[in-house]
């Protein structure tokens, strides 16, 4: 079975994907984002709320973002919405990772 490259983009890029997928993502990584307070709710604690978010909300996904340009310009069909949720996945499993080591 041969499969022509408009049917293998559609099995690379998925295209609808729901958007509660999305949301649930973006809220996961805010509540992960207030686990700092463990520590205590003082003005440190929330400074460490503001760095997780930062991190998992901006920093990680538009670096990735970044890093895909040069397929976007190789393949225009690439979306780089879904990179960019893909960099807030990546940084979701961080942090999980990081709180459980380190302490």
């Amino acid at each position: 079975m041969r499969i022509v490259p408009a049917a293998l983009a559609n099995i690379i890029y998925p295209k609808d994907l729901p958007n509660g997928l999305f949301t649930s993502l973006i809220i996961g990584c805010l509540l992960l984002g207030l686990a700092s307070l463990r520590h205590g709710s003082d003005l440190q604690g929330w400074l460490n709320v503001i760095e997780n978010w930062l991190l998992m909300l901006l920093i990680l996904p538009t670096a990735t973002a970044t890093i895909a340009l040069p397929f976007k310009y190789r393949d225009p069909s690439l979306e780089l919405k879904l990179v960019y949720y893909l960099g807030m996945f990546v940084a979701f499993l961080f942090t999980l990772a990081k709180l459980r080591y380190w302490r």
